[in-house]
């Protein structure tokens, strides 16, 4: 008798070990390259990609792709302070967003070791130094 129970009791046992969890739902969607760039409003853009995408085996070109669309995009949507400085001079070598209190602020460099142009809130906050390099 105490046998039996002691064989029910192993089997109870491995039979509550060895049940696996059902198995998830199956996902069927696959995201791949730009092609999946979701525009939800005219101020925001969400892309969706795998970690495939980040690996070095995926081609090079698309990721240049994805990084034009950023770059036209950015551009389409800049303030017309920003917009005649960049038309003036392009792109900058360097960008630092800044966000004080109640403020958004973005210094552009352009060149190593040079002071900044300020805006705040796409105002420019120092046309002098935006004078500096049209002269040169």
């Amino acid at each position: 008798m105490l046998r039996l129970r002691a064989l029910l009791l192993g089997v109870a046992a491995l039979a509550l070990v060895g049940a696996a969890p059902p198995p998830p739902a199956p996902y069927f969607q696959t995201y791949l390259g730009p092609t999946d760039i979701l525009f939800a409003d005219a101020d925001t853009v969400m892309v969706l990609h795998t970690l495939e995408w980040h690996s070095a085996n995926y081609r090079h070109q698309e990721k240049l792709l994805l990084t034009g669309l950023r770059m036209s995009y950015w551009a389409d949507h800049l303030p017309p302070d920003m917009r005649d400085v960049f038309d003036l001079l392009g792109y900058p070598t360097g960008r630092l967003l800044l966000t004080p209190v109640g403020h958004t602020e973005e210094h552009w460099f352009y060149g190593q070791l040079e002071p900044p142009l300020v805006f705040r809130d796409g105002v420019l906050q120092n046309p002098d130094r935006l004078e500096d390099l049209l002269e040169r």
